[in-house]
């Protein structure tokens, strides 16, 4: 029995992010999508009305694929530590941004990932809110269970943007790292190392912020002098 072909939707959606990702939005055209597709214009307009249209549901799927495939929450279980809940959330990152069975798969998709980190565009927004901002959140639940109580955003959003950026660093400047380092390996294959060394790292990060933080509440403050007045 052969298998079923992709449906018209999903082969526009595959090529457009290959092309959106190698390309950018503004240098790809329909016409280029509509070849790789296999399809004609009429419809890419009739799924998704226009460009704009197409970019954003291809930004959506990508999202959808990848964080379906490894959820911020996947493989957390009952009992964990909070500092084990860490280890997983990480490890799921690196999974998600570098396995072949996450955005590392996609071809130009992950350029697109890229892309929009550095410079997003409007349609980034939804993204943002359904599964940016969901994936800070459940990082900063871990954070506080970890430190022990919620040491406040100034401290708290720099740590959860720290241990995000690592794994992202690693993503998307890995042809960098390599040069740097030598180590010609797979990266693929260094995965669980990798997460582990970043989740030592970012709880002796975790540890000292915090400690620093305690100590500081502790030292007398001196009194605040009022600026001099300056006379004309």
């Amino acid at each position: 029995m052969s298998e079923p072909t992709a449906s018209t939707k999903e082969r526009i959606l595959e090529a457009a992010g290959d092309i959106f990702g190698r390309e950018g939005f503004k240098a790809a055209t329909i016409r280029r999508i509509a070849e790789a597709a296999h399809v004609n214009i009429a419809a890419i307009n009739y799924h998704f009305r226009d460009k704009e249209g197409l970019y954003a549901a291809v930004l959506e799927h990508v999202f959808h694929l990848g964080f379906t495939r490894f959820p911020s929450r996947g493989g957390i279980e009952t009992g964990m530590t909070p500092e084990q809940q860490l280890h997983v959330f990480i490890r799921g990152m690196f999974y998600r941004l570098l396995s072949s069975e996450g955005w590392f798969g996609y071809s130009g998709k992950g350029r697109l990932i890229a892309r929009e980190l550095l410079a997003p565009t409007p349609a980034f927004e939804n993204i943002l809110d359904r599964y940016i901002r969901p994936h800070k959140e459940f990082l900063t639940e871990i954070l506080i269970a970890i430190i022990g109580r919620d040491p406040g955003p100034q401290i708290l959003l720099p740590l959860a943007v720290s241990i995000i950026g690592q794994c992202i660093y690693y993503a998307f400047a890995a042809p960098v790292i390599k040069r740097i380092t030598g180590d010609e390996s797979p990266m693929e294959a260094r995965l669980d190392q990798l997460a582990t060394f970043v989740w030592q790292f970012s709880l002796g990060g975790i540890a000292r912020i915090t400690d620093d933080q305690a100590a500081d509440r502790l030292q007398p403050q001196p009194p605040t002098t009022p600026s001099p007045t300056i006379k004309p």
